[in-house]
């Protein structure tokens, strides 16, 4: 290739890549509107006319360069017209592009403030003026320069002021237009989104959250702010994979891994979505004291703190569950965040010490290194959730604990300690009673699907509950599904130990019955049961109930202010061919006497 020639190569080869861009450009153009962000027809000119090349070319063109000098395959020659071209070709568009881009946005009227921003921005120059009449009343006046300045010769001085009065227009006035209330609407999720954001960096500067938290937080608003024009706020569904266990996590309730790992695994699990869901409502709620100050009181803003305030709900229900279930975790993350957070503001005060010259370089540095130590001996010894030994957590049921102690101990020793999560079944109604379950921390649901008219409720049990006793007392299959409501952590006892114990003293088989009762009288009876907590239905069966077992033939009666419950056995109301099989409540209202068909064991409450 001839010198004289190789500019005029130069200024072919600008064009054609110039033309390579637009046919890139346009033939993807249909996908780049549809996927992603989007793109209009004044996006793609830009893309096109400021896409720079650089680095990255000009140093591969010197690598092939200097790869030229002892390759056989590529000529010196060769090699300087790669560095030729690829420099003059960064040189043209860093030139010509680079300083007509300006002028293309302009041209195209894409640097221009919307209306609704040039009200944003008057409105923010508004509020610029109030803040700094306040700082000239505060600042204006001391005991060194006497009187304060006038303020007219001060604002001379702010040009950024000039067109700022201190009348207020309100940059979302109310429209007629949806459109335009739909993109009102839009802006202000955008404006809450980046101030929840904020906070984010915030707490982590402040040592609340950790970095891994951090990401995954900042992650959910990018993803809620792509959605801002046509749904409202939706960062805490970005974060929901992060908070509740994903279904992996059932693997681990197989038999194959030991339970004191699975229990640490999902405490530590849930110690991270405690520590995000706390995040997310304090930095939501951060960011609506922010906008409220700001835009002050607004129908959009209003709308969109709904907005922010519906989506914590969810986030709030998860915390308070873990309230109630496992207040120890609760404990922890609040003790670890509390600690990062004082080490922060003990360093950020020894720094101010430092500004303030108060201390001498020495003292300054016995200081910093003092807490830089106590903070690097926080994060390799982090406090953990110490959640009760497995003898304490199953010897703390209220139905072990009125048991004797030879009888407890024997129970206690075969019982299986087992974590499940939330939405598992523990028995299946129809399933044949192979146990019980005593709840030791969770909750739990229990409904029917084939007894709706006995079990009109479907009521939750907490810790200290015993669940599939009675089936496992009569023989019967479960007459309910019980699935988990929350994390549990219970113990599973096997029917045969149960059944064991059963004959051999009276008390234990009267106090077995009695706890039977409880979580059938919570379904049953609901009239009665129902807003009472387990603590005030087991005290009410002990004190005011009492069990009576009826041969067949004989026949009782359900007096007035007492409600009978079948436990064993069928019956037959007192005049008619209706047969009720246990368990089964018995109402004053629905027949008084009942006579028997086959040996039946009754519990009398008296209300």
């Amino acid at each position: 290739m001839h010198q004289e020639n190789a500019w005029g190569y130069l200024i072919l080869l600008y064009i054609l890549l110039q033309l390579s861009r637009v046919v890139v450009v346009g033939s993807l153009y249909p996908f780049l509107c549809y996927f992603g962000y989007g793109l209009d027809w004044k996006e793609a000119i830009v893309l096109v006319w400021s896409g720079l090349r650089g680095a990255v070319s000009l140093s591969l063109s010197l690598s092939v360069k200097q790869s030229s000098d002892t390759s056989a395959y590529i000529n010196r020659e060769t090699g300087i017209l790669f560095v030729f071209f690829t420099g003059g070709i960064v040189f043209l568009t860093l030139i010509v592009n680079g300083s007509t881009t300006q002028f293309v946005l302009q041209m195209l009227e894409m640097n221009n403030l919307s209306a609704a921003k040039r009200r944003m921005l008057h409105f923010t120059k508004c509020q610029m003026v109030i803040k700094a009449q306040q700082v000239f009343r505060d600042v204006g006046d001391d005991e060194e320069l006497g009187p304060a300045a006038e303020w007219p010769t001060i604002k001379k001085y702010f040009t950024c002021l000039n067109d700022a009065d201190e009348e207020h227009i309100h940059p979302y006035t109310s429209e007629s237009d949806n459109f335009v209330e739909q993109m009102h609407l839009s802006d202000m999720r955008i404006r809450l989104l980046n101030s929840v954001q904020a906070a984010y960096q915030e707490m982590l500067v402040d040592g609340r959250i950790k970095q891994s938290s951090a990401n995954i937080l900042m992650q959910s608003v990018d993803g809620a702010l792509d959605l801002v024009l046509v749904a409202p706020l939706s960062d805490w569904n970005e974060l929901k994979a992060s908070v509740y266990f994903p279904n992996y996590y059932k693997f681990l309730q197989t038999s194959w891994f030991p339970q004191k790992l699975v229990t640490y695994l999902m405490v530590e699990r849930l110690e991270f979505a405690c520590s995000v869901s706390a995040a997310f409502l304090r930095a939501h709620r951060i960011a609506r004291q922010n906008l409220h100050e700001f835009i002050g009181d607004s129908e959009i803003a209003l709308a969109i703190i709904n907005e922010s305030v519906k989506e914590g709900e969810e986030a709030k229900s998860f915390l308070e569950d873990i309230r109630l279930t496992f207040p120890e975790v609760l404990h922890v993350v609040k003790t670890r965040q509390v600690g990062r957070s004082v080490l922060h503001h003990l360093f950020e005060y020894v720094q101010d010490l430092k500004k303030a010259g108060l201390l001498g370089k020495m003292e300054l540095v016995h200081l910093h290194d003092a807490v830089q130590n106590d903070s690097k001996k926080l994060g390799r010894n982090l406090p953990l959730v110490n959640i009760q030994n497995a003898h304490d957590l199953i010897s703390a049921n209220p139905l072990l604990g009125a048991l004797p102690s030879a009888v407890r101990e024997q129970i206690v020793s075969c019982s299986k300690e087992t974590m499940k999560l939330q939405g598992v079944a523990l028995y299946r109604e129809g399933s044949k009673p192979n146990g019980i379950w005593l709840i030791s921390k969770g909750m739990v649901k229990c409904n029917s699907k084939t007894n709706n008219e006995k079990f009109s409720l479907s009521p939750t049990f907490s810790h200290g509950s015993t669940l599939g006793l009675y089936e496992v007392l009569t023989g019967k299959s479960y007459v309910y599904d019980v699935i988990t409501d929350s994390v549990v952590l219970c113990f599973f006892i096997e029917a045969k130990k149960i059944l064991s114990l059963f004959g051999t003293d009276d008390v234990v088989a009267n106090l077995l019955w009695q706890e039977s009762s409880i979580v059938l009288s919570k379904m049953l009876i609901p009239q009665v049961f129902e807003k009472m907590s387990m603590h005030q239905v087991r005290t009410f069966v002990a004190e005011s109930s009492t069990t009576r077992m009826y041969m067949a033939g004989e026949t009782f009666e359900v007096h007035d202010n007492t409600i009978g419950l079948l436990l064993e056995g069928l019956l037959k109301t007192l005049g008619s061919l209706e047969h009720i099989s246990a368990p089964a409540a018995l109402f004053p209202s629905h027949g008084r006497s009942y006579v028997v068909e086959t040996r039946g064991r009754v519990m009398m409450f008296n209300i």
